[in-house]
């Protein structure tokens, strides 16, 4: 990996944080050095993304399947009403404003679903990996990842004023399944659409989450390694809950049983509902890569086509369909997965 040159003003850029004796300047040096990936460049991923690249993380991968739209903006940091106004993918949207940030650091931009076919590609090469997801499947993939690589990876969540915050080492401490053995029923789980989200809460958790991907960059002494913490902003409340006898126990089905099963692919929705936006997310039925210009043109009977380098928009009968060059779309006008995978094969084909 190519070290970004940080130049004659790098002391002075860091000196705060090289003063704090902990860090000092090796840990500065190993910052430069790393890399991490931020699944999601939502509420915490963008918060994430500007607290790294400020602190001198080498290499940033911003990976991001939607797009900027208005409610985003209370709690979304790094959007703008321009990136919403253009439906900028949020990937492109941070980049473009944390490279102002500081212009040396390597950054990534991947517009796609993580999936059991590219994950691979998309966390392979790595040091650490940061959870800005907002769903239980996407968790148990990278869980799986991390659990076949020994790669260490910090998830964290938030939603209303709570929210929590786990950094976890396969083969060190447990893992997200010993915490979830299986994933959680869709009616058992509040949502962002259902429940809200306080924008300082997101923040807090964040943070949290950034300071502890600074401390395995690092290789710093980590007391609160496998252990989950808690947090209640608009009650005042932590705790912090350790893992150590779940992972003692020997049940688990992916880190003790070494069933990876999302990872192998053996449990992979080929829909999924996004929260609330009355909208399906329908995978491509194979790997393949899509040609939107040429696609543009064949759509373009239904009228209107809006297409730019990384996704089209159309709106065929009472559907808004954007469809991205992995092949995978969001319709939109619906939470049912079967009229989504009838107007995927109706419009797009198979």
């Amino acid at each position: 990996m190519s070290v970004p040159d940080f130049g004659s003003n790098a002391s002075n850029r860091y000196r705060r944080q090289t003063q704090f004796a902990p860090l000092g300047t090796a840990g500065q040096e190993r910052l430069a050095q790393s890399s991490v990936a931020i699944c999601g460049c939502g509420a915490l991923g963008s918060v994430l993304a500007e607290r790294l690249i400020r602190a001198g993380v080498g290499r940033i991968r911003l990976i991001d399947r939607d797009w900027v739209e208005w409610d985003n903006l209370p709690r979304q940091t790094l959007f703008t009403e321009a990136d919403a106004e253009q439906r900028l993918p949020k990937a492109v949207a941070a980049s473009e404003k944390l490279r102002a940030i500081d212009s040396r650091i390597a950054l990534e931009v991947a517009v796609e679903d993580i999936t059991f076919r590219n994950v691979h590609q998309l966390l392979g090469d790595v040091d650490v990996i940061l959870d800005g997801t907002d769903n239980f499947e996407t968790r148990y993939l990278v869980n799986d990842f991390a659990i076949a690589h020994a790669k260490p990876w910090v998830h964290a969540g938030c939603i209303g004023a709570q929210g929590q915050v786990l950094p976890l080492w396969p083969g060190k401490t447990a893992c997200f399944r010993c915490l979830l053995p299986e994933l959680p029923p869709a009616d058992s789980v509040g949502t962002c659409d259902t429940v809200g989200v306080l924008g300082p809460a997101v923040s807090m958790i964040a943070s949290c989450q950034a300071l502890e991907a600074i401390k395995l960059l690092t290789h710093t002494t980590n007391e609160t390694l496998g252990k989950l913490q808690v947090f209640d902003m608009w009650q005042g409340t932590h705790r912090s809950i350790s893992l150590g006898a779940l992972y003692a126990d020997g049940q688990c089905p992916a880190c003790q049983k070494r069933d990876l099963e999302f990872l192998e692919g053996r449990r992979s929705a080929a829909t999924s509902i996004l929260c609330g936006k009355n909208a399906v997310q329908v995978q491509a039925p194979a790997t393949q890569r899509i040609n939107l210009k040429e696609m543009s043109e064949r759509l373009a009977v239904h009228g209107n086509v809006q297409v730019n380098a990384f996704l089209l928009r159309v709106q065929v009968d009472a559907f808004h369909i954007t469809l991205f060059s992995d092949g995978r779309a969001i319709i939109a006008g619906t939470e049912d997965p079967a009229i989504a995978r009838s107007v995927y094969s109706k419009v797009i084909g198979n």
